[in-house]
């Protein structure tokens, strides 16, 4: 995804463009503007619209001035939980009401949070800014709350950009003010005096971040071991150079924290960003309208078919009513000609099948002679006969049997049970040969 980081400061602003890949980043480009009478934000915030391609992530990352912060602590261990109750806890205890404020919120261990606010009136101007020029941030933070996530930084240190002290402790920022740099070099030990007094854990060391703020470590007036942050080797593919580093870390920092989901935003409430879902809408739009055209097409397909089918069944029925009538001419016109077409087809096929079967039961008869006392049952089933009967004796039968080749294709013998009276009783079956019914 391509990130566009814009960092607004009192006299300039920064852009830089990211493209952050699963590989390695890469700098897509960076420019730097100047604020003065001629040329507000909103002029600067227009060009630097005018030349973004594509559909980067904007984040607005505001001075460092305009938010503020304090440490509570919450039995809470999920964030958004925290955020539900972060306006009941701070109530009454902030110089302003909280409806008027944005809030947010990041762990910074033992059950401590970073409560963090900005007045809804200033991040709502910024945001319009930016809309009325066409890039509308989806996220509105600050420099010093991504300062963890600049590449070298150490785990533990206080860090000063030109803007802000910011405290690092365990790799969380657990501290920041807003700084300029003409009161720098006193303001910076009084806040860590602060600090050291109210029971604040100091990091070992200060890390100092531009070109412009090394002088403090040259002039020794700085209560810790103060060192300007150097680029690390493995990003020299990004920033090319040590002073492109020094101007640009911040911001891939806040590109970092961004992408991974850590970083604080204040577009939440009424100010939360709602580009996305009316983008969403619009596709679900444009989905349920070509459901609705392929749903319309495939009724009138249907209905077309059943045209087609309809027109056909017509066409038969008046040809069956043809034929009836050259069927049957004397016969007045039938509520059903199929139905009585059928019937007598039916009827023609049964007296067929009566005489076939009159046919076969005068040749079994013939057969018999006059050894076969008699064949009381006889059942033909397509070309399967089986007949049962009294003979005179089991030769009787066998020569029956004899008799029937003509007529069967073949002949199987049933079992034979002879009686008191010397007369037996016999089943046979047999298939018929072709011709032969």
């Amino acid at each position: 995804m391509d990130y566009l980081i814009l960092q607004v400061e009192e006299k300039q602003v920064v852009a830089a463009s990211f493209k952050m890949s699963g590989r390695s980043p890469e700098l897509l480009g960076a420019a730097m503007f100047g604020l003065d009478e001629q040329q507000s934000l909103g002029d600067v915030i227009a060009l630097i619209a005018a030349g973004v391609a594509g559909n980067p992530r904007v984040v607005l990352c505001l001075p460092p001035s305009m938010f503020a912060m304090r440490t509570v602590s919450l039995p809470l261990e999920n964030l958004r939980k925290v955020r539900e109750v972060l306006s009941s806890q701070l109530q009454g205890e902030l110089p302003l009401p909280v409806d008027e404020l944005t809030l947010d919120a990041v762990s910074i261990g033992n059950g401590d949070f970073l409560a963090l606010w900005a007045k809804k009136s200033d991040i709502g101007h910024a945001i319009e800014l930016c809309r009325t020029a066409g890039i509308e941030p989806q996220t509105v933070s600050s420099l010093p709350l991504a300062a963890n996530f600049i590449e070298g930084i150490p785990a533990d240190c206080a860090l000063y950009d030109g803007n802000a002290l910011t405290i690092i402790i365990s790799g969380k920022v657990t501290f920041f003010r807003a700084l300029d740099s003409l009161t720098a070099s006193a303001m910076i030990p009084a806040t860590l005096s602060a600090l050291e007094l109210a029971g604040a854990p100091l990091p070992p060391r200060i890390c100092l971040l531009g070109a412009e703020n090394s002088a403090l470590a040259e002039a020794g007036v700085l209560p810790l071991p103060a060192g300007q942050l150097q680029q690390p080797p493995a990003s020299g593919l990004l920033f090319k150079n040590e002073q492109t580093f020094q101007q640009l870390a911040g911001l891939y920092a806040v590109a970092k924290a961004c992408q991974a989901g850590l970083l604080p935003d204040f577009r939440r409430g009424e100010l939360a960003w709602t580009a996305g879902d009316v983008k969403n809408r619009k596709k679900l739009l444009l989905t349920c309208f070509l459901a609705a055209v392929v749903i319309v097409v495939l009724f009138v397909s249907k209905g077309l078919q059943y045209r087609s089918v309809n027109a056909d069944l017509v066409s038969v029925n008046k040809s069956i009513a043809g034929l009836y009538h050259d069927v049957f001419p004397n016969r007045a016109k039938a509520v059903d000609e199929l139905s009585e077409v059928k019937g007598e087809i039916r009827k023609l096929a049964g007296a067929e099948s009566s005489s076939g079967h009159l046919d076969l039961l005068k040749k079994l008869a013939d057969a018999k002679g006059n050894t076969i006392n008699g064949l009381y049952e006889a059942e033909a089933e397509g070309r399967n006969l089986r007949v049962k009967g009294d003979a005179r004796s089991a030769q009787s039968v066998n020569d029956f049997k004899a008799a029937l080749a003509p007529l069967l294709a073949t002949v199987e013998l049933g079992e034979i049970k002879s009686r008191p009276d010397g007369t037996v009783s016999f089943s046979l079956t047999g298939t018929l040969k072709e011709g032969s019914k």
